[in-house]
């Protein structure tokens, strides 16, 4: 048997739970991966790396005046730490940041409700904001997810380490703060930043027939977040590309195949990075990685994210027609696993299956099972196949290393997130 819906859901049923990064449970579904992959035959091991799992002790964020309220908070790991009393001041709404929005932050607790950047953050501190509040989820939210907030990390650079505790609230406790316009406010936070944790890859390979020392890489991440079963993200693009294995298994490719679940995407695409840094001598038996990122949901549409050359966007676009399967594509880095082999030098592309607004929706509780489809998932899976079977045994690679010019300046500025990244870990490992 080569793809097979029922199987490949009823893996997906069984790793489908929360798969929280560094956690026992993202080592239980690894070890489901493992296990499959055995079932049928294909040698499979993990590989851990170390990531950062700061503790949070407590953390509370109340109004004092005028009138008084306690709101529900999540505190942000590596922010910083404040003493038993806490900090106060009034509150700044800063919107998304901006030098406008920050000219007067000296000695307020501020709140934020746009993407904050490392550099902005530097700005707020140096500028002596005395900590700040970010929000999460959605004013539409019903009232049993309010208090479900997802955590998160500070954004820092790596060669930078100062104190402005944090916490994320509900979007809508934002609002009622905003209109309640408050005179002080009390931040109190404790923690470990420190504190470190492993997670796992889980690498499988059928090795070609001919041409051995020739790899296409797949990928996809296997961990999820908080409150979430990850059933869409992206347990989908962890069994598609399972099911691509049974393919190859079923028709033995020319070049080996490399099948990499990753771990640790959602705190920053670590497990992947793991795996580049840890073959940097070999990347170039890496022909091309071809990255999964959530599949199969009812209603939605086909992408294809290319970081790359064009021809390789056109040539899937082309395919789409010729197969009568609907896919959009572009030439772009794209958030996901994909990046870390297009940034190590090894041409990529992601596959999704992207929702409709007002569709499914990842990162919450909403990520559930019910919202996908089999039949949905399987064409998915049924071109995949087609477009990896023919470069994976393609006469001549046709793919060459030489990236476009119009990825080059994103490709640059990911690429310096990610030396930050490596300085930090190095610095605090030292």
């Amino acid at each position: 048997m080569s793809i097979c819906k029922k199987r490949a859901f009823e893996v997906l049923e069984r790793i489908s739970f929360e798969r929280i990064a560094g956690t026992d449970k993202e080592l239980e579904a690894a070890n489901i991966i493992k296990a499959e992959c055995e079932k049928y035959g294909v040698e499979a091991h993990l590989e851990s790396f170390e990531i950062d799992m700061p503790e949070v002790i407590s953390a509370s964020l109340e109004v004092l005046s005028p009138t008084p309220w306690k709101i529900n908070c999540v505190g942000i790991g590596k922010s910083g730490n404040t003493d038993e009393c806490g900090v106060e001041g009034p509150l700044c709404y800063i919107e998304n940041a901006m030098d406008a929005n920050i000219l007067d932050v000296a000695g307020k607790i501020v709140l934020a409700t746009g993407r904050i950047s490392p550099e902005q953050m530097k700005k707020i501190y140096d500028k002596g904001a005395k900590g700040y509040i970010l929000v999460a989820g959605s004013l539409y939210d019903p009232e049993e997810m309010i208090p479900e907030i997802r955590t998160g990390n500070a954004r820092k650079k790596a060669d930078e380490d100062y104190n402005l505790p944090g916490v994320i609230i509900h979007i809508t406790d934002a609002e009622k703060l905003l209109r309640s316009y408050p005179e002080t406010l009390r931040l109190c936070l404790k923690q470990d930043g420190d504190k470190k944790g492993t997670s796992h890859n889980v690498v499988a390979r059928i090795e070609g027939t001919e041409k051995k020392d020739e790899i296409i890489a797949f990928s996809a991440h296997f961990d999820s977040v908080i409150y979430s079963s990850g059933a869409w993200d992206n347990g989908t693009g962890s069994i598609t590309i399972m099911e691509l294995m049974h393919y190859f298994l079923a028709n033995p490719p020319k070049r080996t195949v490399e099948f990499i679940w990753c771990g640790s995407e959602e705190i920053g695409l670590i497990g992947s990075k793991d795996f580049v840094e840890k073959r940097k001598e070999e990347l170039n038996k890496y022909l091309f990685n071809i990255n999964v990122d959530m599949t199969g949901v009812l209603l939605g549409f086909e992408i294809a994210v290319c970081s790359c050359e064009e021809a390789v966007a056109k040539y899937i676009d082309y395919l789409g027609k010729i197969e009568g399967f609907p896919i959009s594509t572009r030439v772009d880095m794209y958030s996901s696993d994909s990046s870390s082999f297009a940034i190590a030098g090894v041409p990529a592309v992601t596959f999704a299956r992207i929702q409709p607004r007002g569709g499914a929706e990842i990162h919450s509780r909403r990520d559930a099972m019910k919202y996908l489809d089999p039949d949905a998932f399987i064409k998915t899976v049924e071109f995949m196949a087609k477009f990896s079977d023919n470069f994976v045994n393609a006469k001549v690679f046709p793919v060459s290393r030489e990236m476009p010019k119009q990825l080059a300046e994103r490709m640059e500025q990911m690429k310096k997130m990610f030396e930050q990244s490596k300085k930090k870990e190095e610095k605090e490992t030292k």
